[in-house]
């Protein structure tokens, strides 16, 4: 095994152990035991996730409700794509924590990607500026259903956005993975305006880092950043690098950029005006 690989597989052990910790000690999911999505439900919670993290709020209700419905407050685990590629789909089930905290320490498994029907309906919901509906919800977080009445005493109300016949295209080809847009660093970065630079590691030849602006940071293969403003921020789904190029989900550079709405039609990505 190649050297890259190496250290490409214990930085990943590394992260999958503080993420599993996380997950063990976290609500939700951690906070009691649910249970675990068939497959039906984990593929549209994993849409679900995709779409809020996007901002397409009211298409993650959409899917989040079917299954609310259907098969109540249930727990999706997952993995995501290039992981897989990248392990070869030598993985072990993404719900077994004995299992992959095993094969982490081994360093042979990275971060699961996971998410419970009730918690994203509420994420979703509050976002989507559906305060009423959320705190009168008999399903809601009880959390999030405060912090909706709380936007509901205060009068808040979801900015508006701009029609959609003065949002633009994007000269920028994109991918879709585990139902996110995702767009090459370098090209995006120059399409939005944001400066970027890689390092690139004279032994592996593999990118160590990339700067976005002064002040961003991201490392491939972690979900953990620092956004333009130097702010540790946490991306939804990974940034990675194949054959020479680094992939990220285009929402958090649009957010890094102040794009205010985007969308994807007609083959590419249209943009609201700033």
């Amino acid at each position: 095994m190649g050297e890259s690989k190496l250290s490409l597989r214990l930085m990943l052990a590394v992260w999958a152990i503080f993420g599993l910790l996380s997950f063990c000690y976290a609500s939700p999911p951690g906070g009691r035991i649910y249970p675990k999505a068939n497959e039906e439900a984990t593929e549209k919670l994993k849409e679900a996730y995709a779409a809020y993290h996007q901002g397409w709020y009211d298409r993650a209700i959409e899917l989040a409700m079917e299954v609310y419905r259907k098969y109540g407050d249930v727990h999706a685990r997952w993995w995501p794509t290039w992981t897989k590629k990248l392990m070869k789909n030598n993985l072990p089930d993404p719900h077994d924590r004995g299992a992959i905290l095993g094969a982490t320490i081994e360093g042979k498994a990275p971060l699961t990607m996971g998410v419970t029907t009730v918690w994203l309906l509420s994420l979703a919901y509050l976002k989507a500026g559906r305060y009423e509906e959320l705190a009168k919800a008999s399903w809601g977080d009880p959390m999030l259903k405060g912090i909706a009445s709380l936007h509901l005493k205060r009068g808040d109300r979801p900015l508006k956005m701009p029609p959609k016949s003065t949002w633009r295209p994007l000269p920028l080809r994109f991918r879709e993975e585990d139902y996110f847009i995702l767009v090459p660093l370098d090209e995006a970065c120059k399409v939005l305006g944001l400066g970027c630079r890689l390092d690139i590691s004279p032994k592996t030849k593999r990118v160590r880092y990339a700067f976005i602006g002064e002040k961003g940071k991201l490392l491939p293969g972690l979900t953990q950043a620092r956004d333009i403003n130097g702010e540790r921020e946490d991306l939804a789904y990974a940034p990675f690098e194949e054959d020479g190029k680094v992939w990220i989900p285009f929402y958090w550079l649009a957010k890094q950029a102040g794009v205010r709405g985007w969308e994807v039609r007609d083959g590419k990505i249209y943009v609201a005006p700033k």
